[in-house]
């Protein structure tokens, strides 16, 4: 028997051994498993890159919110501060009159603890011209490892624990019952109202503001209030503008209704310009009659300007449109009186004082106080101011005087410029409208009218934040 032959039953099976797995690895069952592995290993590698990415992003969102709430926190301790000062107590006691008392402790806000030092100063350490005397306040808050340190200024009026004077001594705008702003207006100066303060559509307060009492200011649409007149953040919070009672004393005119300069139209106050666009009680500058304007009221329009020269003046009602200018002489100091709105024969809601379409009221000089606008008002007829279209003055000071109307709304219209100070019922801003103070305003006093004394009170004018963490003195890095 041939050898081949002896081999056949062990090679047969070998064989067929062979072909099965041969037939195995062709086929392409048994790859799932292996891939489905695969498939989820680097699933969770990616997975992993984003909780990775979430962990460090969630870390930096609790850092920014503690820094946020150490901020806030630091801000309590001024809070705290002004609260001792407007109640006639000093949180702490200096070694030394005029040095640094503090550091004051042990009071906790929303988890973090508040440090704060004080400095009482006065005259030219204020920084700010009329104010007597003033306190520094430097507070610190310190959440979760994160502090943040800031250094508030703020002042009163007096020396001796009241304020007299003028009506503007504190303020440069002044409203009995509210203060409203919207559009992209302005106010440059300190402001002061006995009712809410409201801010919309990119508004800004550019200054120190205080509400009355119980009332509150409310910031929206982009809205901001900043501690200095050039808007310069950092931005404060609206839930710490004061709350104090304001005081407007009603007008007191005296005998200004029969005893004036009104006689001196238009020989001495003269008119530049078509004579026949200007009209005071019922003729035109030309001599015309006409029913253009009635009893008290004068009108110009039409590129005309008049120049008053006299001391005191009783209108009823003032319109400028179209160009037209008032013009107070070099050295004259004029004083308007705006009769009620009953002595007048007016039906309520007139509008006693209108400005429109780029008029203009200012003294040659640019003294703001040599001209003082003095609404009587009423308590039962509504009276109007409206300030409307580019009404302006040379530079950023557009309109340049003084206008005291407790009882009258006021109203700045479409890009109205005006500087120098104001006081009214009601005050609103709207569409590009920006006060701005002027120099002397303070130094204004309401004739025949003595303002009550009131009890002094801090009011915020400056805010900085300094380099975190303690130092010495207090305000150093700040």
């Amino acid at each position: 028997m041939r050898p081949s032959r002896l081999l056949n039953p062990i090679a047969a099976p070998v064989r067929q051994t062979v072909r099965r797995l041969r037939a195995r690895f062709a086929s392409e069952a048994g790859f799932a498993v292996p891939t489905v592995m695969l498939m989820t290993v680097a699933g969770l590698g990616i997975a992993s890159v984003g909780i990775m990415t979430s962990i460090q992003g969630q870390s930096g969102t609790v850092r920014d919110q503690g820094s946020k709430t150490a901020l806030a926190v630091a801000e309590s301790g001024v809070s705290q501060a002004m609260l001792f000062y407007n109640r006639g107590v000093a949180p702490c006691t200096p070694a030394t009159e005029g040095e640094w008392c503090g550091p004051v402790t042990g009071m906790s806000v929303n988890g973090g603890e508040v440090t704060y030092w004080t400095r009482l100063a006065s005259g030219e350490e204020c920084e700010v011209g009329n104010e007597v005397e003033c306190v520094e306040i430097v507070s610190t808050g310190t959440v979760n490892g994160v502090t943040r340190r800031v250094d508030v200024m703020a002042s009163t009026l007096s020396d001796e624990g009241s304020t007299g004077g003028g009506p503007f001594v504190s303020a440069g705008v002044l409203s009995k019952e509210t203060i409203t702003l919207n559009s992209n207006s302005k106010i440059h100066t300190g402001t002061s109202t006995n009712g809410d303060f409201e801010l919309e559509s990119n508004a800004q307060q550019c200054g120190p503001a205080s509400v009355g009492i119980g009332k509150k200011m409310t910031l929206g649409g982009n809205s901001d209030w900043y501690g200095n007149a050039d808007c310069d953040p950092p931005d404060l919070d609206p839930s710490e503008a004061p709350q104090q009672e304001l005081t407007l004393p009603a007008v007191n005119q005296g005998d200004a209704a029969t005893n004036n300069d009104n006689d001196r139209f238009f020989a001495l106050d003269t008119i530049s310009g078509p004579k026949s666009d200007v009209c005071w009680n019922g003729k035109k500058g030309n001599g015309q009659s006409t029913s253009d304007c009635g009893t008290r009221e004068l009108r110009i329009v039409s590129n005309s300007a008049v120049t008053l020269g006299g001391s005191v003046y009783s209108f009823c009602k003032l319109t400028l449109d179209s160009n037209a200018n008032l013009f107070i002489e070099e050295g004259a100091n004029v004083t308007i009186y705006f009769d009620s709105p009953e002595n007048c024969g007016y039906s309520s809601g007139v509008t006693q004082l209108d400005l429109r379409s780029n008029s203009r009221i200012t003294s040659v000089d640019g003294d703001s106080t040599s001209v003082a606008f003095l609404f009587v008002g009423s308590e039962t007829r509504q009276t109007r101011i409206q300030l409307n279209s580019n009404t302006d003055v040379d530079g950023p000071c557009d309109l340049n005087f003084v206008i005291y109307a407790p009882l009258t709304d006021i109203d700045l219209d479409s890009n109205s410029h005006f500087c120098g100070a104001m006081a009214g019922k009601s005050i609103h801003l709207d569409s590009d409208a920006e006060i701005w103070s002027s120099s002397n305003t303070d130094s204004f006093e309401l004739p025949g009218v003595e303002i009550p004394e009131t009890a002094a009170h801090y009011t915020p004018y400056r805010f900085v934040e300094c380099v975190a963490g303690a130092a010495s003195p207090p305000d150093a890095g700040c």
